[in-house]
């Protein structure tokens, strides 16, 4: 007779199994990694996941450089995380469902095909406590400061700095708040 088996130990398995495939990503304990979970991690990229974190279902990470992820960081469904230099996350970060993390854009300078013309690169960071609501795009070289909120749809193209509470396309900074350790 077959077992099923839980949940959790389903989630042990995908764990053990990310371990072995990819030896250059480094999940923390209590990790809950989701059905769906797709990792792309290049030659020379190093993926580290703090303790506790939630990467839900149908996520994608494609890691071509490093990428930090702090602890207790919940990821909505069908987020993306890609970064050929650096994305760092901090501790405590709440990330709703289709949000978009990306270091880099296609370059578009000179005639001809866009995909054959490289990409523009700069780091992402993202400080602690920052929530950031659904379908929200963070572009190259952005950071966002300790405490930040960023508000659903938005396109953040600029820094946005500690307890700010940014929206809009492009996001723009309507307030700022008495923001502390949530969590």
């Amino acid at each position: 007779m077959i077992r099923r088996l839980s949940r959790a130990l389903w989630r042990r398995v995908r764990l053990i199994y990310l371990r072995v495939r990819y030896p250059r990503a480094r999940f923390g304990s209590c990790c809950d990694i989701r059905a769906g979970f797709n990792l792309l991690l290049g030659e020379k990229g190093c993926l580290i996941v703090g303790r506790r974190c939630v990467l839900d279902r149908a996520m994608t990470v494609e890691c071509h450089g490093r990428m930090t992820i702090g602890e207790r960081v919940v990821f909505g469904h069908h987020c993306t995380l890609a970064a050929l230099e650096e994305v760092t996350i901090g501790d405590n970060c709440m990330i709703a469902e289709q949000v978009s993390i990306r270091d880099h854009d296609h370059r578009f300078d000179s005639e001809g095909p866009v995909r054959t013309q490289g990409f523009k690169v700069a780091p992402v960071r993202i400080g602690r406590n920052v929530w950031i609501g659904a379908k929200a795009t963070i572009t190259r070289g952005v950071t966002i400061g300790d405490n930040a909120v960023i508000g659903a749809n938005a396109v953040v193209t600029r820094d946005i700095p500690a307890q700010a509470v940014a929206v809009g396309v492009p996001a723009r900074v309507i307030r700022s708040h008495e923001g502390g350790v949530r969590g």
